[in-house]
């Protein structure tokens, strides 16, 4: 007597003790000779369909940053980058958009569209300056640099992924990676470089405290206004 196992999974997002695998799968395991089972393992697998838009409350927008502040050893070049495309103060929700005047429509946040994924990086130790850029997100999933928005709920709970992980963060939560130490040759022989990674889940804010600006401040820029602050700097 055969024994036959056969597993699907619905389109969405599939979870197996914590590590995601692809949607849509299936597969059978057909055995046809005896067999004797000495021990059951039971692998708990999650799956959950998400919608492409998401209910955005009346007035909100959707904000979330992605970010690699990156510490260049003393055997690197110095190296500075520039520049920032937006500031974003989490106190009073004021997001600052540098743009041109007028404003370039690629940046203007239309009534229908979800919000805006934050991308950047700052550079410390031999390196200096901080360089970053704005995307509209339309629809879910959403990706970019290493991360996907699978989706948000109307409470503003964001589902995410990056590098195989599954990620699910709280309104105005931070994520922040172990570090990660790589060598950067083209900056000189033992230029070690050490780097974090920040995912930040502003959740929904007001649509009306989103300006555009302009001109960048070099002074807001060198109190570290621009893209989120290190712990201990505000």
């Amino acid at each position: 007597m055969g024994l036959l196992l056969e597993e699907t999974a619905e389109a969405g997002l599939c979870v197996v003790e914590g590590v995601p695998v692809s949607s849509s799968a299936t597969s059978t395991l057909d055995v046809m000779d005896p067999v004797t089972l000495t021990h059951h393992v039971h692998l708990p697998i999650v799956c959950r369909s998400f919608p492409p838009v998401a209910q955005v409350p009346e007035g909100k927008y959707l904000f979330v940053e992605y970010w690699t502040h990156s510490f260049l050893g003393a055997g690197c070049a110095g190296l500075c980058v520039d520049f920032p495309t937006y500031a974003f103060e989490p106190q009073s929700g004021e997001l600052t958009i540098y743009t041109t005047d007028p404003p370039e429509p690629a940046l203007m946040l239309g009534e229908g569209e979800i919000g805006y994924l934050g991308t950047g990086e700052s550079l410390m130790g031999n390196g200096c300056g901080a360089s970053s850029s704005l995307s509209k997100v339309r629809a879910f999933p959403f990706s970019k640099d290493e991360i996907t928005l699978r989706y948000v709920d109307e409470a503003g709970v964001a589902t995410l992924e990056r590098q195989d992980e599954t990620l699910i963060l709280q309104p105005g939560e931070t994520w922040v990676s172990d570090e990660e130490v790589e060598t950067w040759d083209w900056l000189g022989a033992g230029c070690v470089v050490t780097s974090t990674y920040h995912i930040i889940n502003h959740a929904y804010q007001d649509r009306d405290q989103i300006e555009y600006a302009s001109v960048i401040s070099a002074t807001e820029a060198s109190l570290g206004l621009v893209g989120p602050a290190l712990e201990g700097e505000r």
